[in-house]
């Protein structure tokens, strides 16, 4: 085995240890373990397996390349079972508060710029998933920017959204007194009317 192809085998460690983590961490986030990663990690072992076994440097080349695409597939796999999964939470709260956007955008300032970052991570997924799903490895280092940019998105979102609840609750009390006072009023202003008539007929 030769310098470089005993890097590249130390490099395929470095890369398994990084999917191992990521499979981990998504897991927590997404209460879902990554199957597709499980599966990619499972063949890294076996190509590494039989890249020892190799004496030829040619196929022992293959074993290495092989074994190094399964491990960036096992990264982009984990990356995308994170993505999708908080694509879905962020529209769920998109639609639970669509009819208090007003709110929404006074505690979160960045919200329409936020919901661009995450249509490109949504659009970035579906071009993977549609075009390029066999060749996915090679896509396994710019699907990280947007993990981490739906996290960052995520974990505000639900820090603001308790804030969110009670200025919808505030707003709700407010729009129950001003309702209260307009009734108030148009009553009060129908009765005047009322007497104001009545007035009128017993003095003619």
């Amino acid at each position: 085995m030769t310098p470089e192809q005993k890097e590249s085998i130390a490099n395929i460690v470095s890369l398994f240890d990084k999917a191992e983590d990521k499979v981990k961490e998504v897991e927590f986030l997404a209460q879902e373990i990554s199957i597709p990663s499980i599966n990619e990690l499972r063949y890294v072992g076996y190509h590494l397996a039989r890249s020892f076994c190799e004496e030829d440097k040619d196929k022992l080349d293959t074993q290495i390349d092989k074994a190094t695409r399964h491990c960036k597939r096992a990264i982009y796999d984990a990356h995308e079972i994170g993505i999708i999964f908080m694509l879905e939470q962020i529209k769920i709260f998109k639609e639970r508060y669509l009819p208090h956007s007003d709110i929404v955008l006074k505690s979160i300032p960045s919200y329409t710029e936020d919901l661009v970052s995450v249509d490109k991570a949504a659009g970035f997924i579906a071009e993977i998933k549609g075009e390029h799903r066999k060749n996915r490895d090679v896509y396994y280092e710019e699907c990280a920017p947007f993990y981490l940019t739906l996290k960052e998105t995520l974990h505000k979102f639900n820090i603001a959204e308790a804030l969110i609840k009670q200025s919808i609750i505030k707003k709700s009390e407010e729009d129950r007194v001003e309702t209260r006072r307009f009734v108030i009023s148009s009553l009060l202003t129908f009765l005047a009317i009322v007497v104001a008539i009545i007035l009128a007929i017993v003095v003619a």
